[in-house]
């Protein structure tokens, strides 16, 4: 992270300002810092992120409200991130969507399992046994 400040928001929102360098391989594979809006509601279950950098680009995952779609609420709890992870883990998940962004862009193809979109009753099916394994790896007791 290159810079951070934060202020409170309407209602309460916490809403930090972030500017995220790319670590070094992808620096060097010219992979673009990346500025965006953390905006944590005061229910402190939602997070939202917005990219405030390369408007002009394409981007493979966001709502309509313009902010990242980083999690589907439905799927199992070790696969979200959740108020008790605190922020870093948060922080670490909108860098890797942003590199995951860039990669699409320059591909064509999404650099791990893509979760369908769209609204439904129960979460979205595991398909990969990489992503069993992650789920088991990280689920909370």
């Amino acid at each position: 992270m290159a810079a951070a400040s934060g202020h409170t928001g309407s209602l309460g929102s916490a809403v930090l300002e972030l500017t995220l360098e790319p670590p070094p391989g992808l620096a060097q594979a010219g992979y673009p810092v990346e500025a965006v809006r953390l905006v944590i509601l005061p229910d402190a279950r939602t997070a939202l992120a917005y990219p405030r950098s390369g408007e002009d680009r394409s981007w493979a995952h966001r709502n309509t409200t313009g902010d990242l779609c980083l999690q589907y609420r439905r799927d199992h709890p070790a696969l979200r991130w959740l108020p008790d992870d605190g922020l870093e883990p948060l922080v670490t998940l909108v860098h890797k969507h942003l590199w995951f962004e860039e990669r699409w862009r320059r591909t064509g193809a999404w650099p791990c399992e893509d979760a369908p979109h769209g609204d439904r009753a129960t979460a979205h099916p595991i398909r990969t046994d990489r992503m069993h394994q992650e789920r088991d790896r990280w689920t909370r007791q």
